[in-house]
């Protein structure tokens, strides 16, 4: 038994263990850190994201017409009554997608609505739409200036 190994033959934690060279192929150096890559890349990651999102929002552009569902009536059988309000610029018109669903979340009535173009930026509508089912509910998906 040796000066470095316990009764049972491990050796402590405290041993500084050397293994034959070529026995286990070479050791690599610890690699240098290079915290100045790191931070080139990483403000060149940030940069790219900042400039992918602001294309994004000059593509796709701000919609001026905001909508809002207030209420829906499926009392009645064969219809829904979507009660809704759209926010636009005075004087504009605009569009609105109204649809209704059953209770397997299928499509069973659906239109776009006109908006009358006034001077008026908030407008309060009900629309009576048509389905073909039972109704569960009665959506307004989004609205759109009209052309």
């Amino acid at each position: 038994m040796t000066e470095t190994q316990t009764t049972d033959g491990r050796v402590p934690e405290t041993a500084d263990v050397s293994f034959p060279d070529g026995r286990y192929g070479h050791r690599r150096e610890p690699s240098k850190r290079r915290p100045g890559v790191t931070a080139v890349l990483t403000a060149g990651v940030i940069t790219a994201g900042v400039v992918a999102a602001w294309l994004l929002v000059q593509a796709n552009g701000q919609n001026d017409v905001t909508e809002r569902l207030l209420a829906y009536d499926d009392s009645i059988e064969g219809q829904v009554a979507v009660t809704f309000e759209v926010y636009k610029p005075a004087g504009e018109g605009a569009t609105c997608a109204v649809r209704s669903r059953d209770l397997a979340g299928a499509e069973i009535g659906y239109a776009e609505v006109e908006v009358p173009a006034d001077d008026s930026t908030r407008v309060e509508m009900t629309y009576v739409l048509p389905v073909e089912g039972d109704a569960n509910t009665g959506e307004v998906l989004r609205c759109w200036q009209a052309d």
